[in-house]
């Protein structure tokens, strides 16, 4: 049985497709111009600002799980299967034939299995082993809340998030590293969607009474890391792999800014203004959006000659979120939606409703 999902969440995705188009606008900056150092610095810190994404993706994931029941494993996965894999397949495609077009047959398969044929496919790769083992976690959630366990799973879970960081540390410089996409290396993010979808009424309570001494916690851990990415060469040259997920002071402050985070979306729903309507829009679209956005991002960045590098890193990102969800929006329309973004065909709809028509 699916519930309906709470508002805040629709917003919370929003942005966080928007945190990762913001990621890739800014690489690109930080890739192909020549920054000053103090507009290295400014990037290096808006990147970690808006470095959320993918632990909100997979928090929304565990709330979602946490809500449902799945009479039928084969069903539920070849739904999954449709609707995430069937888009990743095509862009991977793409892709591969833009990026690594050289490439002989065993490193593009490499590529495709490891989710490496762009530098965001591999979220894909990691979201889907989630659904894979869906039963096993809708059972664990559902003993949770027999057994009303949730701050001691958190507290569980959190250590034993932290050992494997300082363990991963030692192992990503070798094969392993490839643990980085999988379903363990985000479990806890995971965990605590599953916490909050079925303790809502107290989570939203916890996430409001928090924001005063969580709004102090995020700013010291913001300062944190960023002297961390400062320091991880110098400043002379600011390597944004620095700011990795996988390391214990990046699980605090990721931790910190989604409930931040989860409170900002819950204002936003509550003043049900234009941007609220703006995001729940850009919600429909977010899957095929963030699968294709580099796309769209590689397209104009070579067009865009604005001297100024962080503004030029700005421009770039509004205009490939523009493009990339409007695109989904027409495509949605096509026979080639499901292939392309991963939603069924939309029916074209003729009636003008009197609202439409006063708007006119």
């Amino acid at each position: 049985m699916n519930h309906r999902q709470p508002s805040e969440l629709v917003v919370m995705k929003s942005l966080a497709f928007l945190a990762v188009v913001f990621q890739s606008a800014l690489l690109y900056v930080m890739n192909h111009r020549t920054l000053r150092p103090e507009e290295a610095v400014m990037v290096g810190m808006l990147f970690n600002f808006v470095k959320f994404s993918a632990p909100v993706f997979v928090f929304l994931a565990g709330f979602h799980m946490a809500q449902q029941s799945i009479a039928h494993y084969r069903s539920y996965v070849m739904h999954k299967g449709k609707e995430l894999l069937l888009p990743y397949v095509f862009w991977a495609v793409v892709y591969l034939l833009l990026l690594t077009k050289d490439a002989g047959w065993s490193e593009w398969v490499k590529q495709f299995l490891t989710g490496d044929a762009a530098p965001h496919l591999w979220y894909v790769v990691m979201i889907f082993q989630f659904h894979l083992l869906a039963p096993l976690f809708v059972r664990f959630f559902t003993w949770l809340k027999t057994k009303g366990a949730w701050t001691k799973a958190l507290i569980g879970g959190a250590m034993v998030y932290l050992l494997f960081l300082r363990s991963f540390a030692q192992v990503s410089a070798s094969p392993l590293h490839y643990l980085d996409r999988s379903f363990f290396a985000y479990f806890f993010y995971f965990l605590l969607g599953g916490v909050a979808a079925q303790t809502l009424p107290k989570w939203r309570k916890f996430v409001l009474q928090s924001i005063p001494f969580n709004t102090f916690l995020f700013l010291a851990l913001f300062i944190f890391v960023g002297y961390e990415l400062l320091t991880f060469k110098n400043i002379f040259s600011i390597d944004l792999k620095a700011a990795t997920y996988l390391k214990p002071s990046m699980f605090f402050y990721v931790c910190s800014e989604i409930l931040l985070l989860y409170a900002l979306s819950m204002t936003i729903v509550q003043t049900k203004s234009p941007l609220y309507t703006v995001l729940r829009f850009i919600n429909r679209y977010t899957y095929g959006a963030y699968l294709g956005h580099l796309f769209f991002l590689y397209v104009f960045a070579h067009t865009l000659n604005i001297a100024a590098p962080l503004l030029q890193g700005v421009v770039l990102f509004a205009i490939t979120a523009f493009f990339s969800v409007g695109c989904c929006a027409l495509l949605h329309l096509s026979p080639v939606s499901a292939l392309v973004i991963g939603h069924e065909q939309k029916q074209w709809e003729w009636r003008l409703s009197p609202l439409m028509i006063l708007k006119k």
